[in-house]
């Protein structure tokens, strides 16, 4: 019978604590997923900045090109121009906001200062600049997007999540 009880209660326990491991893994799995669509979703808002900058860089050289050249005249986009880079940017920022790796963090705001003087006219960043820093941004994202063990590392940091 005492030994009954024992083979009930060690099967009890193992089941438990495979539960307990699969719960783990499967909170490991989503918490990944979420950091993975994160990612490319920041990498699609990055795409749609960069094509907006690159469009109100266009309005205001064509602006500039209009304007007299014999008076000083303030330069400015049109302004469904502007609301198209703010929302492209806001958009940006909000899915940046979900994004845990900070390596990518780091990468998408450098690249979005290099884009904003690149695109929108000054001289001492250029588009090679910035063509470096969409590059960097890309390989943060791939290099966070091929690192299957990020939850691991995310674990001294705090809980991953579920």
């Amino acid at each position: 019978m005492l030994g009954a009880v024992i083979t009930a209660s060690a099967a009890v326990l193992g089941v438990v604590l495979a539960q307990l491991a699969t719960a783990a893994r499967e909170r490991r799995h989503r918490a990944y997923a979420r950091e993975r669509q994160a990612l490319l979703d920041v990498q699609d808002a990055a795409l749609l900045v960069r094509s907006a900058l690159r469009a109100a860089g266009r309005a205001l050289e064509e602006a500039a090109r209009a304007a007299a050249r014999s008076t000083h005249v303030v330069v400015a986009a049109p302004a469904e121009q502007e609301e198209a880079q703010a929302e492209a940017e806001g958009r940006l920022d909000v899915r940046l906001a979900r994004v845990a790796t900070t390596e990518v963090v780091a990468a998408v705001r450098s690249w979005q200062l290099s884009a904003r003087y690149a695109f929108l006219g000054d001289e001492d960043v250029t588009t090679r600049d910035e063509q470096a820093a969409w590059s960097a941004l890309n390989r943060s994202v791939a290099a966070a997007l091929d690192d299957r063990a990020w939850w691991e590392r995310r674990r001294g940091r705090g809980p991953a999540g579920d």
